[in-house]
């Protein structure tokens, strides 16, 4: 593998064989902390590469080529590929060496289909005894719905977070954070199972889901909604808020948000900062309760001062009397971040098609260990040639593969000469 540098995973093999970006997400979380993530394509590629949008943001643009866009590029980051048949007996042998080499194995196909495949984790502990097996699906791997495929709405609606939007109907958030949270959980389940097999030398199946992971993403909503036997469902209104808890738009148009608890504590000192100690004497604003409950009347005038000021006087302000307020920034905004920036949650990175841009950063630190994007992803195949090297395949037997379609070389990387009975060199 060409990069060289050294993260918390290093030494440790991930294999891929998903789509779209749920279970390619997580292979993308383990390639960021230095694992060496080997995603494995049928020739015709990961659907991805073609479409996919994230809410209204469309995932292609008319420059973009027919196989990368955004989205792919963002589930696929870190990754080698090759592009390999799996259903011709080449193709299987080299998918079997693969998977005796791997560490993790990742799956975000449907139950049927990898069983019909031979990729289930029963077919390749037979391959590899101490795999560890990422078993991604829409619903889990039991119940009516098992082997039903799924996006990221199903999961928000049958976790209830389509009712915690803010909206008066059920809303998507129309964000990719449901298949995100998703990578993530299967990433977190494969080093746990990692660690595991450091102790006990075994291998295992883990089980994650879309649903699965919006439940545990709204778990104190539904642990509260299961104590009080009632759905508590979130219709957020700023102006049904309590005053510290609140958002306001400044002078410049741009608003601030406060999250001060307990409230009643912070008044005080958020009236003195406006110069409205007059309303610390107005009984229908004594408590917390009363605020909310005549905030028709108290919160045109907290936004009338608050318009008196630009968002950076009021934040400065605000900050020396020791309140909690922030600005609420667009995406944009949050991409141009400072604070985000020195923190490398945002870095820079010269990208092979897209220059030098700002990508999202690992949030984690590793002491010395470096984490976060560095590879692009990759072409359809652009790693075969390598890939096979490593296994040990030497030319004659490369250049059969390819010859017999069993595996796909990208365009552009290695070439295989005519094969002769003293194995032509492979050139790029």
């Amino acid at each position: 593998m060409n990069n060289t540098r050294r993260g918390p995973l290093t030494g440790i093999r991930v294999v891929e064989y998903g789509v779209w970006h749920a279970g390619p997400g997580a292979g993308a979380i383990l390639g960021d902390m230095g694992a060496d993530v080997v995603k494995i394509e049928m020739p015709g590629g990961d659907p991805e590469r073609a479409n996919g949008g994230v809410g209204p943001l469309a995932g292609k643009t008319p420059g973009d080529p027919d196989d990368w866009g955004i989205l792919f590029e963002f589930s696929n980051r870190n990754k080698r590929d090759i592009s390999l048949d799996i259903t011709t007996e080449g193709g299987r042998t080299v998918f079997e060496d693969i998977v005796r080499s791997a560490d993790v194995f990742i799956s975000n196909l449907r139950g049927s289909t990898r069983r019909t495949l031979g990729i289930d984790y029963e077919a390749l502990k037979e391959i590899a005894a101490d795999i560890v097996y990422v078993n991604v699906s829409a619903f889990g791997d039991t119940g009516p719905q098992a082997n039903d495929g799924g996006f990221e709405p199903v999961g928000q609606a049958m976790s209830g977070m389509m009712y915690l939007a803010g909206a008066a109907e059920p809303k998507l958030l129309t964000v990719l954070v449901l298949d995100q949270m998703t990578a993530i959980t299967a990433s977190y389940a494969a080093l746990a199972a990692l660690i595991e097999r450091g102790q006990t030398g075994e291998g295992q199946e883990v089980v994650t889901s879309l649903l699965g992971s919006a439940m545990w993403l709204t778990g104190m909503n539904l642990f509260a909604t299961s104590v009080s036997n009632e759905s508590l469902d979130v219709k957020w209104d700023r102006m049904a808020a309590s005053a510290t808890r609140t958002s306001y738009e400044c002078r410049d148009g741009k608003w601030i948000i406060g999250s001060h608890y307990p409230p009643d504590k912070f008044w005080p000192i958020l009236c003195r900062v406006l110069d409205r100690e007059d309303l610390l004497e107005d009984p229908r604003f004594t408590t917390n309760q009363m605020r909310i409950e005549n905030n028709d009347e108290l919160m045109p005038m907290l936004d009338t001062v608050f318009r008196e000021r630009d968002r950076e006087e009021w934040l400065k302000l605000l900050s020396e009397a020791g309140l909690l307020f922030a600005p609420v920034y667009s995406m944009l905004d949050a991409v141009n971040s400072e604070q985000a920036a020195l923190n490398g949650y945002m870095q820079p990175i010269h990208h092979r098609r897209l220059g030098d841009v700002r990508v999202p950063g690992f949030p984690i630190r590793f002491g010395g260990r470096t984490v976060g994007p560095v590879l692009p992803s990759p072409e359809i195949g652009e790693h075969t040639i390598e890939i096979l090297g490593e296994l040990g395949y030497d030319d004659v037997r490369i250049a059969k593969l390819v010859g017999d379609g069993s595996v796909l070389q990208g365009a552009g990387t290695w070439v295989a000469e005519t094969p002769h009975a003293d194995s032509s060199p492979l050139r790029r």
